[in-house]
């Protein structure tokens, strides 16, 4: 019963009728998230390696001046089209939360952070005619999932002569998936059949990054990150490993006019590696995945720039886990955003809003996601 449980978590039948999440998170470990906060979502991500308020890249850490702690929550709307049909879903996630600041004398800063590493948060139904006793039966199978993988990071990050910024961080990979299935009989004399397992997962890894300051309008910023493997458990037993991806990342940050920062980055990650790990068991694989961000942030008042400057930007992006082997399921995202600092600028409110396409043969999906930040400086 315990293989058979294991094995409908990770490889799904794509009959899908309907998903609280997105349906792209059904297979594999789920939909990667994207350890942005909502300053970098605005953009399209394309700040995330420079973006103090996210947990991307180590260094950037260096940049908060003193002490901040960012929530983040977020609300996507979403139509989802596939073989059974068309549906609306929606869901709400709190994606973000950060605490970092500078060390006094030291020039070292640190920050510790929670990001979504994956999101296996869905429900889905499909239905079959089962031949039972020499007559044909109408059943209903249902499959959900709660939870996923989350990324727990210490981070410390040095200046060193206002031109180099370097940083290391410590992650925590940890998360769980409740996992039940039902069948339900159209013929009343049948009962229904019910089972339940919790997928348990926990490894580390380790992440530095770099970010070099050229003259006053130009920057660079690199990100090498490893996350080693997870330890699979199923109710308390082992029952296998996932490797999981390197992530190699590039940004380039331009400041063309006083009121204007434009800037652009590349993410790889070797999600291949996971491939052979989840064909043992019962999946479908993974693909390595590319994405790439550009965006912009427009100042209108440069005495108070806090105050609603405009961010803009647009993203491409290959998902890891395919619904059908043999397939590429790609997204593509258009964001702004906007945000105001108040009460002496010791809290803000950031907001930014990102139209999302999902696409892979027959399935597709588009949708809304509405992103809010808060920020405290006490």
């Amino acid at each position: 019963m315990g293989r058979v449980l294991l094995v409908v978590l990770l490889a799904v039948i794509p009959g899908l009728a309907w998903s609280q999440s997105s349906q792209f998170g059904v297979r594999g470990l789920g939909l990667p998230g994207r350890e942005l906060g909502t300053h970098a979502l605005g953009s399209g991500g394309a700040f995330g390696l420079f973006d103090s308020e996210s947990s991307l890249n180590p260094a950037a850490v260096a940049a908060v001046q003193t002490l901040t702690s960012v929530f983040t929550a977020s609300q996507a709307f979403r139509t989802v089209e596939n073989p059974a049909g068309t549906a609306s879903t929606r869901d709400t996630r709190f994606p973000h939360l950060m605490v970092a600041g500078p060390l006094r004398n030291t020039g070292l800063a640190f920050g510790f952070s929670y990001s979504g590493y994956t999101d296996r948060d869905f429900s889905i139904a499909s239905t079959n005619t089962a031949e039972l006793r020499g007559i044909p039966v109408l059943v209903t199978d249902s499959f959900s999932s709660r939870g996923g993988l989350s990324d727990l990071r210490v981070a410390v990050a040095y200046r060193l002569q206002d031109r180099w910024t370097f940083g290391g961080g410590l992650h925590l990979i940890t998360g769980s998936n409740r996992l039940e299935t039902r069948r339900t009989f159209d013929d009343p004399s049948y009962l229904r059949s019910q089972q339940r397992a919790e997928i348990a997962y926990g490894g580390a890894g380790l992440s530095g990054g770099i970010i070099r300051q050229m003259g006053t309008r130009f920057a660079m910023a690199a990100l090498a990150r490893w996350d080693g493997r997870v330890e699979v458990e199923r109710d308390s037993t082992r029952a296998g490993t996932v490797d999981l991806p390197f992530t190699f990342g590039l940004g380039l940050r331009w400041h063309p006019d006083r009121h204007l920062d434009l800037a652009a980055q590349g993410l790889a990650r070797t999600w291949s590696a996971a491939n052979s790990d989840l064909i043992e068991q019962g999946g479908v694989g993974a693909e390595n995945t590319l994405e790439v961000a550009i965006g912009g942030e427009f100042t209108p008042d440069l005495e108070r720039p806090y105050r609603r400057p405009l961010r803009f930007g647009a993203r491409y992006g290959v998902l890891p886990f395919p619904l059908i082997p043999g397939t590429h399921p790609r997204e593509y995202g258009v964001s702004v955003g906007s945000g105001m600092r108040f009460a002496q600028q010791r809290a803000g409110i950031d907001l930014a809003l990102e139209h999302v396409w999902r696409s892979e043969g027959v399935y597709s999906e588009r949708g809304f996601v509405l992103t809010v930040g808060v920020s405290v400086r006490p």
